[in-house]
């Protein structure tokens, strides 16, 4: 992946690159459970971030509550997981090349940290930015968590590349002027992320490593 070559900072999301987070609790089960809390409003979603981002338009208490019960969920269900395939073979290329390697996510700092740790793949993290409250406007596609890495790391964007497979991954780095490299594992989601015209797609987690 020569585009790599060119940064210093990979900025690495979590859910899909890393693992599969709701694989063994259902994110339609726990989007379900999260609408308990601020029924009678419902919606019709199965995404826990929808919930989420209808809690805080009803107000701060609700998306506290809300907010509160995912990262409680998000524990439960990184404990039931493995990380995805090649995944640590990856970072621990990107280590010997010398690349710092931040985890942006919308997940919950305390999901990804417990993660890392259980699994040893903390040693191969630089940092983790991800989600620390309730305000969806601090979360992806907004840019937010990424201008947080590049802050902390104290680079520029220019320096920097966002890996993730989801459209929001795509969005929010090209708002924080940071290259990205779109993951799609399915055709379905070749189409939608190509859509979107990330600097590079790649198929497979294998294909981010970097030849000696």
């Amino acid at each position: 992946m020569e585009l790599l070559r060119e940064k210093d900072h990979v900025f690495l999301d979590f859910d899909g690159p890393v693992c599969d987070v709701f694989a063994r609790l259902p994110a339609s089960e726990v989007a379900d459970r999260l609408q308990r809390l601020i029924e009678p409003e419902v919606i019709a979603s199965s995404d826990p971030f929808d919930v989420l981002r209808f809690a805080a338009s009803c107000g701060p208490n609700a998306a506290h509550v809300v907010e509160r019960q995912l990262t409680r969920f998000e524990g439960e269900a990184v404990a039931l997981i493995s990380p995805a395939p090649g995944i640590a073979e990856v970072l621990r290329d990107w280590r010997a090349q010398g690349f710092t390697v931040t985890v942006v996510s919308n997940n919950s700092v305390d999901a990804i940290r417990s993660f890392l740790g259980l699994h040893d793949l903390v040693e191969f993290v630089r940092g983790i930015s991800a989600r620390t409250t309730s305000d969806p406007a601090l979360l992806k596609p907004q840019p937010a968590l990424l201008d947080a890495a590049v802050t902390a790391l104290g680079t520029s964007p220019v320096q920097c590349v966002m890996v993730g497979d989801s459209a929001a991954d795509i969005l929010a780095a090209r708002a924080a002027g940071v290259t990205s490299i779109a993951l799609a594992k399915t055709p379905a989601k070749r189409r939608a992320l190509g859509a979107l015209h990330p600097d590079a797609l790649v198929t497979d987690v294998a294909d981010l490593r970097l030849a000696p």
